[in-house]
């Protein structure tokens, strides 16, 4: 079983297909259970067949359908993938030799292909979660801070 990653990105859309992503949506939101299988009829002049979608892919669904009803682009790619040092950095916001420093420091594993760098992306994301950690982290902390000094109520 392969596991798949969302991303988004910001990209114009037409205003139809932003409408009919947004109908399709609200349709398939009100169908879905949790838990069961979706059943899609889909229907032509000629003929007609039944599909049936596991939950975990039709919530997938659901959320690409409603990044496209917000005008952003989709990309759906394996979540075993690899990644070459400037895919990561773009992921991860920083540049390139910021990130080469962290890979060489040991921060995010990586093994050489030949003499390129590839990095796992699962671990390109744990290290986006462990930084936005940290700054939730900090944010917290600030908070607390201010309103011991009463700068904050």
């Amino acid at each position: 079983m392969t596991t798949t990653f969302l991303e988004s990105s910001p990209s114009p859309l037409p205003n139809q297909e932003s409408r009919i992503a947004d109908q399709a949506s609200i349709t398939l939101a009100r169908h879905l259970r949790k838990g069961e299988d979706l059943k899609i009829r889909i229907a032509d002049d000629q003929e007609e067949e039944l599909i049936v979608l596991p939950f975990a892919i039709a919530t997938m669904l659901l959320g690409m359908l409603r990044m496209k009803a917000n005008g952003l682009g989709i990309a759906v790619t394996p979540l075993h993938s690899e990644l070459t040092t400037s895919q990561a950095a773009e992921l991860l916001n920083m540049s390139r030799p910021h990130l080469i420093k962290l890979l060489d420091a040991g921060d995010i594993p990586y093994h050489m292909v030949g003499r390129h760098r590839r990095i796992h992306r699962e671990n390109v994301m744990a290290y986006k979660r462990y930084i936005r950690q940290g700054q939730e982290a900090f944010l917290d902390r600030l908070a607390a801070e201010s309103q011991e000094l009463g700068l904050y109520d």
